[in-house]
């Protein structure tokens, strides 16, 4: 009998704890809420990056390449100056190439907030522009 209390007692904790976590998710209160951060970079078109097309597929030399890569819908991406690779969304689903033409090959300060999932790291785009 004190068994079944037991699990009858440890059952319903899972399940306000569920209910709780399924509440936070809903109403926009996720437990991991991306947080914003200011990188300095530079603006990459993935393809060239991954594949190391024309080289090391960035830098000023690639710049004519990657801007007219990222014209054409190519996946934008942003590798910081820590060298992490990130890929770049605007803060709402739409594309981000108006905020970030002509701006490959160049080092940039980009505004944001960091997402992850799965291994694959983002940044959802408030702000860009060249460094100064």
């Amino acid at each position: 009998m004190k068994r079944c209390i037991w699990l009858f007692a440890v059952a319903v904790a899972i399940g306000f704890f569920l209910n709780s976590y399924e509440h936070r998710v809903v109403f926009g209160q996720a437990p991991d809420a991306p947080s914003t951060v200011t990188l300095k970079g530079e603006v990459v078109d993935m393809h060239c990056f991954v594949t190391r097309h024309g080289g090391e597929g960035r830098g000023a030399s690639h710049a004519g390449c990657a801007n007219a890569c990222l014209a054409r819908n190519v996946t934008a991406g942003f590798v910081a100056s820590d060298g992490k690779v990130y890929l770049l969304f605007d803060e709402k689903p739409f594309p981000v190439k108006e905020k970030i033409a002509g701006l490959a090959g160049q080092t940039v300060t980009l505004t944001g907030a960091v997402v992850e999932r799965d291994g694959v790291r983002g940044i959802l785009l408030k702000s860009i522009s060249p460094t100064q």
